[in-house]
């Protein structure tokens, strides 16, 4: 395991975008996705023309250069929910939850019942139809108030689209990107701030053919579930038979799921994870449990910390194979016809962190007939210093 010695900060590199040609192509298991293909282009005047074309069986290239705020089209509610963690004794202010299937019973013990208040809007999200690109205009395509869904849906291109402020107070009241049983489908240079519960979620049914690329997870918030002012929910991939590439994205202050996957019903999740910038992540990092299987190589590590010992497995019921040293790395050879790439850590403090990477060498039976993994193009961690290729988040 080796450290590099860098103090620039994450806000530098984040934007730090490489010029594209164009929107750039699909890669790893979601290279097949063509989105809406090369019909015209088109610029929705209204939320409900929006929702409207979003739904709709016609491919459509949906260009989005302004903010369309769902915040108030729904009302506001108050509802009983509980408060699931204690006061923060620092001050910050700590997640409250709704009480959605039971779960304040079942999940918060010491938790005890209040009123709730929270925009209805967020609670469910926009259906996005097969064969749509929704793709952002500079740094103006914003969702502020309501998330995506794509529930059985095909080919779907999402590009430099900024979700946000579902509901960022209150678990279980806004997903900014929900997939089940989706195909073919990219998530490339998006933004994910201020969210309720889950920044992008993969569950129930198959999700194959998933790539999430370049796509900035930006934690720092006013709530949290820890008290630590960094976001939990992140990333959750829990379908039964999941491919999915996740590369280049940046995980900036995330305290969980960053990313989870597995659970606790069944799943199958094969995830190839690369080239990907976690900065100043506390708590819980990666999460693999039951039915997760993750390849990860040329990560880069930064100032991640613990503040308990459970906190530092990665490995919980699942299997990872996240090599660091040289050695590590030459244990893919005979699986993949390459050697792995190796993964980073960077401590500010001149220490490795307490995080323990699993080193399941039966992970890579699980990618070793993935068509791309034997030719893909996987930066060195010392690289990603300045960010990863073509930057993270909106604003392309």
């Amino acid at each position: 395991m080796w450290s590099i010695s860098c103090t620039i900060s994450l806000v530098a590199f984040l934007i730090n975008f490489v010029a594209c040609s164009g929107q750039g192509q699909p890669f790893g298991f979601g290279a097949q996705t063509t989105g809406g293909g090369n019909v015209t282009a088109q610029t929705p005047n209204s939320l409900e023309q929006l929702v409207s074309w979003l739904a709709d069986s016609v491919p459509r290239v949906i260009l989005i250069d302004r903010t369309f705020d769902f915040s108030d089209l729904e009302g506001n509610v108050t509802e009983t929910g509980c408060a699931p963690w204690p006061t923060c004794s620092s001050g910050n202010q700590v997640q409250h939850a709704r009480n959605v299937v039971g779960w304040c019973a079942q999940h918060c013990e010491a938790g005890r019942s209040l009123a709730v208040h929270y925009r209805k809007a967020a609670t469910t999200q926009i259906s996005i139809g097969s064969h749509k690109t929704l793709r952002g205009v500079g740094n103006k395509g914003i969702i502020k108030g309501k998330g995506f869904l794509v529930f059985r849906q095909n080919n779907i291109i999402i590009q430099n689209i900024h979700i946000t402020y579902l509901n960022p107070h209150l678990v279980w009241a806004g997903d900014a990107l929900v997939m089940n049983g989706a195909s073919n489908i990219w998530v490339d240079h998006c933004t994910f701030s201020y969210i309720g519960r889950q920044m992008i979620v993969a569950d129930l049914e198959n999700n194959v053919g998933i790539t999430l690329s370049n796509n900035h997870f930006q934690g720092k918030t006013e709530w949290s579930s820890n008290c630590y002012a960094k976001h939990y929910w992140t990333v959750l991939l829990s379908g039964h038979g999941d491919t999915i590439t996740m590369a280049n994205n940046c995980f900036d202050q995330t305290s969980g799921r960053s990313p989870k996957l597995g659970g606790t019903t069944g799943p199958r999740v094969d995830l190839h994870y690369y080239n990907n910038v976690h900065f100043q992540g506390r708590g819980q990092s990666l999460e693999i449990v039951t039915g997760g299987h993750m390849l990860a190589e040329g990560n880069l590590f930064r100032d991640l910390s613990i503040d308990y010992p459970e906190q530092a497995q990665t490995e919980i019921g699942g299997h990872g194979y996240v090599p660091f040293t040289a050695d590590e790395a030459a244990k893919c050879q005979a699986y993949l016809g390459r050697p792995c790439v190796q993964n980073a850590e960077d401590n500010s403090k001149g220490q490795p962190s307490q995080v323990v990477f699993g080193k399941t060498l039966s992970v890579l039976t699980d990618f070793e007939g993935v068509s791309y993994i034997k030719d893909v193009n996987i930066r060195p961690a010392s690289e990603l210093v300045n960010g990863p290729p073509g930057g993270c988040g909106i604003g392309i």
